[in-house]
Protein backbone atom coordinates (compact mmCIF):
# COMPACT_ATOMS: atom_id res chain seq x y z
CA UNK A 1 0.00 0.00 0.00
CA UNK A 2 3.07 2.40 1.23
CA UNK A 3 4.37 1.94 -2.72
CA UNK A 4 1.26 2.44 -4.09
CA UNK A 5 1.03 5.90 -2.67
CA UNK A 6 4.80 6.62 -2.97
CA UNK A 7 4.42 5.78 -7.18
CA UNK A 8 1.24 7.85 -7.13
CA UNK A 9 2.84 11.00 -5.49
CA UNK A 10 5.91 10.33 -7.77
CA UNK A 11 3.86 10.47 -10.92
CA UNK A 12 1.90 13.43 -9.53
CA UNK A 13 5.08 15.27 -9.47
CA UNK A 14 6.28 14.32 -12.38
CA UNK A 15 2.79 15.58 -13.95
CA UNK A 16 3.29 19.01 -12.24
CA UNK A 17 6.97 19.13 -12.97
CA UNK A 18 5.74 18.44 -16.93
CA UNK A 19 2.94 20.98 -16.45
CA UNK A 20 5.37 23.68 -15.01
CA UNK A 21 8.15 22.71 -18.09
CA UNK A 22 5.54 23.32 -20.45
CA UNK A 23 3.70 26.34 -18.89
CA UNK A 24 7.32 28.09 -18.61
CA UNK A 25 8.69 27.26 -21.56
CA UNK A 26 5.72 28.81 -23.56
CA UNK A 27 6.00 32.12 -21.42
CA UNK A 28 9.59 32.71 -22.19
CA UNK A 29 8.77 31.83 -25.86
CA UNK A 30 6.01 34.40 -26.11
CA UNK A 31 7.91 37.00 -23.71
CA UNK A 32 10.97 37.16 -25.97
CA UNK A 33 8.30 37.91 -28.70
CA UNK A 34 6.66 40.75 -26.57
CA UNK A 35 10.23 41.66 -25.17
CA UNK A 36 11.33 42.80 -28.88
CA UNK A 37 8.20 44.35 -29.58
CA UNK A 38 7.89 47.22 -26.99
CA UNK A 39 11.77 47.05 -27.08
CA UNK A 40 11.61 48.39 -30.82
CA UNK A 41 8.92 51.18 -29.95
CA UNK A 42 11.06 52.32 -27.25
CA UNK A 43 13.98 52.35 -28.96
CA UNK A 44 12.87 54.35 -32.26
CA UNK A 45 11.16 56.92 -29.56
CA UNK A 46 15.11 56.58 -28.44
CA UNK A 47 16.67 57.45 -31.10
CA UNK A 48 13.96 59.88 -32.53
CA UNK A 49 14.70 61.90 -29.05
CA UNK A 50 18.66 61.91 -28.79
CA UNK A 51 18.71 63.17 -32.64
CA UNK A 52 16.43 65.95 -31.52
CA UNK A 53 18.50 67.08 -28.53
CA UNK A 54 21.61 67.16 -29.97
CA UNK A 55 20.42 67.60 -33.62
CA UNK A 56 23.05 64.99 -35.19
CA UNK A 57 25.93 67.40 -35.53
CA UNK A 58 28.66 65.62 -36.73
CA UNK A 59 27.86 62.48 -34.83
CA UNK A 60 29.33 58.92 -36.05
CA UNK A 61 27.16 55.85 -35.57
CA UNK A 62 29.65 54.47 -32.65
CA UNK A 63 28.83 57.33 -30.86
CA UNK A 64 24.98 57.70 -31.26
CA UNK A 65 24.93 53.74 -30.61
CA UNK A 66 26.25 54.12 -27.42
CA UNK A 67 24.44 57.29 -26.42
CA UNK A 68 21.52 55.23 -27.14
CA UNK A 69 23.16 52.05 -25.35
CA UNK A 70 23.19 54.34 -22.15
CA UNK A 71 19.57 55.10 -22.93
CA UNK A 72 18.06 51.69 -22.50
CA UNK A 73 17.38 51.15 -19.09
CA UNK A 74 15.39 54.08 -18.80
CA UNK A 75 12.44 52.31 -21.37
CA UNK A 76 13.54 49.01 -19.79
CA UNK A 77 11.57 50.17 -16.79
CA UNK A 78 8.36 50.10 -18.78
CA UNK A 79 9.21 47.01 -21.25
CA UNK A 80 10.19 44.71 -18.56
CA UNK A 81 6.09 45.16 -18.02
CA UNK A 82 4.59 45.30 -20.50
CA UNK A 83 6.20 42.49 -22.08
CA UNK A 84 5.65 40.51 -18.79
CA UNK A 85 1.47 41.23 -19.61
CA UNK A 86 1.72 40.60 -23.06
CA UNK A 87 3.08 37.09 -21.76
CA UNK A 88 1.22 35.81 -19.60
CA UNK A 89 -1.84 37.03 -21.71
CA UNK A 90 -0.81 35.45 -24.63
CA UNK A 91 0.11 31.76 -23.18
CA UNK A 92 -3.50 31.83 -21.14
CA UNK A 93 -5.30 32.92 -24.22
CA UNK A 94 -3.50 29.99 -26.49
CA UNK A 95 -4.12 27.53 -23.61
CA UNK A 96 -7.93 28.51 -23.72
CA UNK A 97 -8.60 28.32 -27.11
CA UNK A 98 -6.93 25.20 -27.89
CA UNK A 99 -8.91 23.40 -24.88
CA UNK A 100 -5.92 22.74 -22.94
CA UNK A 101 -6.66 24.30 -20.00
CA UNK A 102 -10.03 21.71 -20.78
CA UNK A 103 -8.14 18.95 -20.36
CA UNK A 104 -5.44 19.87 -17.92
CA UNK A 105 -8.44 20.01 -15.30
CA UNK A 106 -10.08 17.74 -17.02
CA UNK A 107 -6.92 15.58 -15.37
CA UNK A 108 -7.87 16.26 -11.93
CA UNK A 109 -4.89 19.52 -11.95
CA UNK A 110 -6.04 22.70 -10.46
CA UNK A 111 -5.85 25.52 -12.47
CA UNK A 112 -3.81 27.49 -10.15
CA UNK A 113 -0.81 25.01 -11.01
CA UNK A 114 -0.93 26.80 -14.13
CA UNK A 115 -0.73 29.90 -12.61
CA UNK A 116 2.26 29.51 -10.61
CA UNK A 117 5.16 29.14 -12.75
CA UNK A 118 3.15 32.68 -14.52
CA UNK A 119 3.56 34.09 -10.64
CA UNK A 120 7.26 33.11 -10.20
CA UNK A 121 7.90 34.67 -13.37
CA UNK A 122 6.16 37.79 -12.57
CA UNK A 123 7.76 38.12 -9.23
CA UNK A 124 11.43 37.23 -10.61
CA UNK A 125 10.65 40.29 -13.58
CA UNK A 126 9.58 42.42 -10.68
CA UNK A 127 13.06 42.22 -8.92
CA UNK A 128 14.72 42.54 -12.37
CA UNK A 129 12.80 45.48 -12.96
CA UNK A 130 13.48 47.20 -9.58
CA UNK A 131 17.46 46.18 -10.46
CA UNK A 132 16.98 48.09 -13.42
CA UNK A 133 15.14 51.08 -11.79
CA UNK A 134 17.32 51.67 -8.80
CA UNK A 135 20.93 50.52 -9.80
CA UNK A 136 21.27 50.28 -13.55
CA UNK A 137 19.53 53.53 -14.51
CA UNK A 138 20.86 55.89 -12.15
CA UNK A 139 24.26 54.36 -13.48
CA UNK A 140 23.71 55.02 -16.96
CA UNK A 141 21.81 58.40 -16.62
CA UNK A 142 25.14 59.77 -15.07
CA UNK A 143 27.08 58.19 -17.47
CA UNK A 144 24.84 59.42 -20.72
CA UNK A 145 24.67 63.13 -18.71
CA UNK A 146 28.60 62.91 -18.41
CA UNK A 147 29.30 61.71 -22.42
CA UNK A 148 26.74 64.31 -23.88
CA UNK A 149 28.42 66.99 -21.77
CA UNK A 150 31.51 66.32 -23.05
CA UNK A 151 30.35 65.78 -26.48
CA UNK A 152 28.65 68.86 -27.12
CA UNK A 153 31.76 70.78 -25.35
CA UNK A 154 33.81 69.11 -28.00
CA UNK A 155 31.14 69.70 -31.19
CA UNK A 156 30.62 72.74 -32.56
CA UNK A 157 27.24 74.33 -32.73
CA UNK A 158 27.47 75.31 -35.74
CA UNK A 159 28.57 73.05 -38.88
CA UNK A 160 31.66 74.69 -40.45
CA UNK A 161 31.03 72.92 -43.84
CA UNK A 162 32.30 74.73 -47.16
CA UNK A 163 28.91 76.92 -48.59
CA UNK A 164 26.60 76.44 -45.88
CA UNK A 165 23.55 78.27 -44.03
CA UNK A 166 23.05 77.18 -40.17
CA UNK A 167 20.46 78.31 -38.18
CA UNK A 168 20.69 78.25 -34.40
CA UNK A 169 17.83 80.29 -33.00
CA UNK A 170 17.75 84.04 -34.15
CA UNK A 171 21.10 83.89 -35.90
CA UNK A 172 21.90 82.77 -39.13
CA UNK A 173 25.31 82.06 -40.55
CA UNK A 174 25.77 81.95 -44.39
CA UNK A 175 29.48 80.86 -45.30
CA UNK A 176 31.88 79.90 -48.12
CA UNK A 177 35.27 77.61 -47.59
CA UNK A 178 36.16 76.71 -44.68
CA UNK A 179 39.26 75.05 -43.04
CA UNK A 180 38.82 73.99 -39.55
CA UNK A 181 38.06 76.83 -37.24
CA UNK A 182 38.37 79.41 -40.42
CA UNK A 183 35.20 80.60 -42.35
CA UNK A 184 35.34 82.62 -45.53
CA UNK A 185 32.47 84.84 -47.49
CA UNK A 186 30.33 85.20 -43.89
CA UNK A 187 27.24 86.43 -43.71
CA UNK A 188 25.69 86.64 -39.91
CA UNK A 189 22.26 87.85 -39.57
CA UNK A 190 20.46 88.13 -36.04
CA UNK A 191 17.34 89.96 -34.32
CA UNK A 192 18.51 92.79 -32.29
CA UNK A 193 16.43 93.87 -28.96
CA UNK A 194 14.10 96.66 -29.40
CA UNK A 195 13.10 95.40 -32.94
CA UNK A 196 16.50 95.54 -34.91
CA UNK A 197 17.61 93.30 -37.17
CA UNK A 198 21.60 93.07 -37.82
CA UNK A 199 23.62 92.44 -41.05
CA UNK A 200 27.08 91.58 -40.88
CA UNK A 201 29.55 90.72 -43.62
CA UNK A 202 33.14 89.61 -43.82
CA UNK A 203 35.88 87.95 -45.93
CA UNK A 204 37.41 85.65 -43.30
CA UNK A 205 36.36 84.74 -39.80
CA UNK A 206 37.29 82.57 -37.00
CA UNK A 207 34.89 80.71 -34.58
CA UNK A 208 35.99 79.70 -31.22
CA UNK A 209 34.22 78.26 -28.06
CA UNK A 210 35.20 80.05 -25.38
CA UNK A 211 32.86 78.93 -22.67
CA UNK A 212 32.16 74.68 -23.18
CA UNK A 213 29.69 75.09 -20.07
CA UNK A 214 27.35 77.73 -21.09
CA UNK A 215 28.04 77.43 -25.29
CA UNK A 216 29.21 80.84 -26.02
CA UNK A 217 31.50 81.13 -28.96
CA UNK A 218 33.82 84.33 -30.07
CA UNK A 219 33.62 84.91 -34.40
CA UNK A 220 36.64 87.19 -34.60
CA UNK A 221 35.89 88.77 -38.18
CA UNK A 222 38.11 90.58 -41.01
CA UNK A 223 37.51 93.86 -42.50
CA UNK A 224 33.49 93.28 -41.67
CA UNK A 225 30.51 95.79 -42.58
CA UNK A 226 27.58 96.24 -40.22
CA UNK A 227 24.09 97.07 -40.98
CA UNK A 228 21.59 98.00 -38.37
CA UNK A 229 17.67 98.44 -39.52
CA UNK A 230 14.66 98.42 -38.32
CA UNK A 231 11.81 96.12 -38.95
CA UNK A 232 9.21 98.93 -38.34
CA UNK A 233 11.29 101.90 -40.52
CA UNK A 234 13.14 100.39 -43.25
CA UNK A 235 14.12 103.96 -44.30
CA UNK A 236 16.09 103.89 -40.82
CA UNK A 237 19.44 102.36 -41.01
CA UNK A 238 22.73 102.49 -40.23
CA UNK A 239 26.19 100.77 -41.77
CA UNK A 240 29.82 100.98 -40.24
CA UNK A 241 32.98 99.32 -41.26
CA UNK A 242 36.07 98.02 -39.66
CA UNK A 243 39.10 96.68 -39.64
CA UNK A 244 38.40 93.71 -37.45
CA UNK A 245 35.14 92.97 -34.85
CA UNK A 246 34.67 90.64 -32.77
CA UNK A 247 30.67 88.86 -31.93
CA UNK A 248 30.29 86.67 -28.98
CA UNK A 249 27.44 84.47 -30.13
CA UNK A 250 25.30 83.00 -26.81
CA UNK A 251 23.80 79.30 -27.32
CA UNK A 252 22.80 78.64 -23.81
CA UNK A 253 19.35 79.28 -24.10
CA UNK A 254 19.17 76.58 -27.47
CA UNK A 255 21.20 73.82 -25.52
CA UNK A 256 19.50 72.51 -21.93
CA UNK A 257 21.27 72.54 -18.98
CA UNK A 258 23.23 68.86 -19.28
CA UNK A 259 24.95 69.17 -15.64
CA UNK A 260 22.04 68.68 -13.63
CA UNK A 261 20.95 65.60 -12.28
CA UNK A 262 17.10 65.22 -12.37
CA UNK A 263 15.66 63.07 -9.59
CA UNK A 264 14.20 60.39 -12.05
CA UNK A 265 17.70 58.92 -12.75
CA UNK A 266 18.42 59.06 -8.92
CA UNK A 267 18.67 55.81 -6.80
CA UNK A 268 15.93 55.24 -4.12
CA UNK A 269 18.90 55.96 -1.20
CA UNK A 270 19.53 59.24 -2.95
CA UNK A 271 15.98 59.87 -3.21
CA UNK A 272 15.58 58.76 0.41
CA UNK A 273 17.82 61.21 1.43
CA UNK A 274 16.68 64.23 -0.34
CA UNK A 275 12.91 63.57 0.48
CA UNK A 276 14.20 64.00 4.32
CA UNK A 277 16.10 67.02 3.85
CA UNK A 278 13.09 68.41 1.84
CA UNK A 279 10.99 66.97 4.68
CA UNK A 280 12.77 69.25 7.28
CA UNK A 281 12.29 72.33 5.23
CA UNK A 282 8.89 71.61 4.65
CA UNK A 283 8.04 70.93 7.92
CA UNK A 284 9.43 74.41 9.03
CA UNK A 285 7.53 76.20 6.48
CA UNK A 286 4.25 74.39 7.82
CA UNK A 287 5.02 75.38 11.16
CA UNK A 288 5.66 78.86 10.50
CA UNK A 289 2.38 79.19 7.95
CA UNK A 290 0.33 78.11 11.52
CA UNK A 291 2.02 80.45 13.85
CA UNK A 292 1.34 83.08 11.29
CA UNK A 293 -2.31 81.95 11.11
CA UNK A 294 -2.72 81.71 15.02
CA UNK A 295 -1.00 85.14 15.24
CA UNK A 296 -3.42 86.72 12.31
CA UNK A 297 -6.59 84.75 14.30
CA UNK A 298 -5.37 86.71 17.67
CA UNK A 299 -5.02 89.86 16.18
CA UNK A 300 -8.65 89.29 14.43
CA UNK A 301 -10.11 88.02 17.86
CA UNK A 302 -8.77 90.49 20.16
CA UNK A 303 -9.98 93.83 17.82
CA UNK A 304 -13.44 92.58 18.63
CA UNK A 305 -12.72 91.80 22.43
CA UNK A 306 -11.36 95.69 22.48
CA UNK A 307 -14.32 96.79 20.62
CA UNK A 308 -16.94 94.99 22.76
CA UNK A 309 -15.22 96.62 26.19
CA UNK A 310 -15.51 100.05 23.94
CA UNK A 311 -11.55 100.17 24.36
CA UNK A 312 -11.31 100.97 20.81
CA UNK A 313 -13.48 103.32 18.22
CA UNK A 314 -15.02 101.25 15.19
CA UNK A 315 -12.45 102.57 12.84
CA UNK A 316 -9.67 101.64 14.75
CA UNK A 317 -11.16 98.06 15.26
CA UNK A 318 -12.04 98.02 11.50
CA UNK A 319 -8.71 98.79 10.51
CA UNK A 320 -7.21 95.78 12.73
CA UNK A 321 -9.22 93.93 11.45
CA UNK A 322 -8.30 94.84 7.92
CA UNK A 323 -4.44 93.83 8.74
CA UNK A 324 -5.67 90.35 10.22
CA UNK A 325 -7.91 89.61 7.57
CA UNK A 326 -5.11 90.62 5.11
CA UNK A 327 -2.81 88.62 6.45
CA UNK A 328 -5.00 85.68 6.52
CA UNK A 329 -5.76 86.21 2.76
CA UNK A 330 -1.75 86.49 2.41
CA UNK A 331 -0.95 83.65 3.81
CA UNK A 332 -4.20 81.53 2.50
CA UNK A 333 -5.71 78.79 3.87
CA UNK A 334 -4.10 75.50 2.67
CA UNK A 335 -0.85 74.86 4.93
CA UNK A 336 2.55 75.30 1.93
CA UNK A 337 3.17 71.95 0.33
CA UNK A 338 7.10 71.65 -1.34
CA UNK A 339 7.08 70.82 -4.68
CA UNK A 340 9.96 69.96 -4.95
CA UNK A 341 9.67 67.19 -1.72
CA UNK A 342 6.14 65.85 -3.85
CA UNK A 343 8.36 65.39 -6.67
CA UNK A 344 10.80 63.35 -5.04
CA UNK A 345 8.32 61.25 -3.08
CA UNK A 346 6.42 60.71 -6.40
CA UNK A 347 9.89 59.68 -8.45
CA UNK A 348 10.81 57.51 -5.32
CA UNK A 349 7.33 55.78 -5.59
CA UNK A 350 7.07 55.03 -8.99
CA UNK A 351 10.33 52.46 -8.92
CA UNK A 352 8.16 50.46 -6.52
CA UNK A 353 4.73 50.66 -8.79
CA UNK A 354 6.81 50.12 -12.16
CA UNK A 355 8.05 47.20 -10.26
CA UNK A 356 5.25 45.72 -8.73
CA UNK A 357 3.45 46.38 -12.34
CA UNK A 358 5.37 43.14 -13.76
CA UNK A 359 3.18 41.14 -10.84
CA UNK A 360 0.27 43.19 -11.02
CA UNK A 361 -0.19 43.06 -14.90
CA UNK A 362 0.86 40.02 -14.79
CA UNK A 363 -2.63 38.50 -12.08
CA UNK A 364 -4.61 39.91 -14.85
CA UNK A 365 -4.72 37.92 -17.07
CA UNK A 366 -5.50 34.75 -15.02
CA UNK A 367 -9.35 35.88 -15.76
CA UNK A 368 -8.38 34.73 -19.04
CA UNK A 369 -8.52 31.44 -18.14
CA UNK A 370 -12.22 31.15 -17.51
CA UNK A 371 -13.41 31.72 -21.06
CA UNK A 372 -12.62 30.25 -24.27
CA UNK A 373 -11.66 32.86 -27.02
CA UNK A 374 -10.81 32.51 -30.48
CA UNK A 375 -7.45 33.27 -31.94
CA UNK A 376 -6.03 32.87 -28.07
CA UNK A 377 -2.61 34.26 -28.61
CA UNK A 378 -3.70 37.17 -30.89
CA UNK A 379 -6.84 38.01 -28.90
CA UNK A 380 -4.50 37.66 -26.18
CA UNK A 381 -1.61 40.07 -27.65
CA UNK A 382 -4.82 42.66 -28.11
CA UNK A 383 -6.12 42.69 -24.65
CA UNK A 384 -2.23 43.22 -23.34
CA UNK A 385 -2.00 46.47 -25.51
CA UNK A 386 -4.99 48.03 -24.38
CA UNK A 387 -4.33 47.21 -20.60
CA UNK A 388 -0.40 48.39 -21.34
CA UNK A 389 -2.17 51.89 -22.74
CA UNK A 390 -4.19 52.09 -20.18
CA UNK A 391 -1.60 51.11 -17.18
CA UNK A 392 0.63 53.91 -18.87
CA UNK A 393 -2.08 56.51 -18.69
CA UNK A 394 -2.91 55.60 -15.51
CA UNK A 395 0.70 56.34 -14.29
CA UNK A 396 1.34 59.09 -16.36
CA UNK A 397 -2.20 60.64 -15.16
CA UNK A 398 -1.43 60.22 -11.41
CA UNK A 399 1.93 61.57 -11.75
CA UNK A 400 0.56 64.87 -12.94
CA UNK A 401 -1.76 64.95 -9.95
CA UNK A 402 0.62 64.70 -7.38
CA UNK A 403 0.82 68.83 -6.84
CA UNK A 404 -2.89 69.22 -7.05
CA UNK A 405 -2.97 66.76 -3.46
CA UNK A 406 -1.41 68.30 0.29
CA UNK A 407 -0.39 65.02 1.57
CA UNK A 408 2.59 62.49 0.39
CA UNK A 409 1.64 60.66 -2.82
CA UNK A 410 3.01 57.42 -2.18
CA UNK A 411 -0.79 56.12 -2.54
CA UNK A 412 -1.21 58.36 -5.57
CA UNK A 413 1.16 56.26 -7.44
CA UNK A 414 0.83 53.00 -6.52
CA UNK A 415 -3.00 53.78 -7.56
CA UNK A 416 -2.65 52.09 -10.98
CA UNK A 417 -1.31 48.67 -9.34
CA UNK A 418 -3.89 48.88 -6.83
CA UNK A 419 -6.86 49.30 -9.48
CA UNK A 420 -5.14 46.82 -11.98
CA UNK A 421 -4.91 44.05 -8.48
CA UNK A 422 -8.94 45.81 -8.42
CA UNK A 423 -9.76 44.82 -11.92
CA UNK A 424 -8.10 41.56 -11.53
CA UNK A 425 -10.12 40.25 -8.28
CA UNK A 426 -13.58 41.57 -9.88
CA UNK A 427 -13.12 39.65 -13.04
CA UNK A 428 -11.89 36.70 -11.75
CA UNK A 429 -14.34 36.35 -9.23
CA UNK A 430 -17.51 37.52 -11.65
CA UNK A 431 -16.30 34.44 -14.17
CA UNK A 432 -15.56 32.09 -11.56
CA UNK A 433 -19.38 32.69 -10.28
CA UNK A 434 -20.62 32.30 -14.10
CA UNK A 435 -19.10 29.32 -14.60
Amino acid sequence: MAVSVRLESDLTRARYHLLYRYISKEFLKNFFVAFIFFFCIFFINSILLLVQRILLRNIDLRTMLSMVLLQMPQFMLYVFPFASLTAASMVLGDLGSSNELLAIRSSGISVMKVYRPLIVFALALSIVTFFFADVVHPWSSAKYSRKLSELMRDMPTFELEPNSVNTVGNIVLSNGESEGNTIYDIVLLSDEAGGQQRTVISEKGELTLIDPYNYIYSLELSNPEILLTDKDDIESYGLAKAGSAVFYLDFSEQIPSLTTVSPVNLSSYDLSVLILDRQEKNDSSVLKWHQGREAALLQYSESIKRLGRGDETLSGTEDAEGDALKSLSTLGFDQPVSTRLQYYQAELTKKFALSFACFCLTIVTFPLSNIRVKHGKLTGFAISLLLAVAYWYLLIGCQMQIYKISGPPYLLMMLPDLLILLLASVLFYAFRRNR
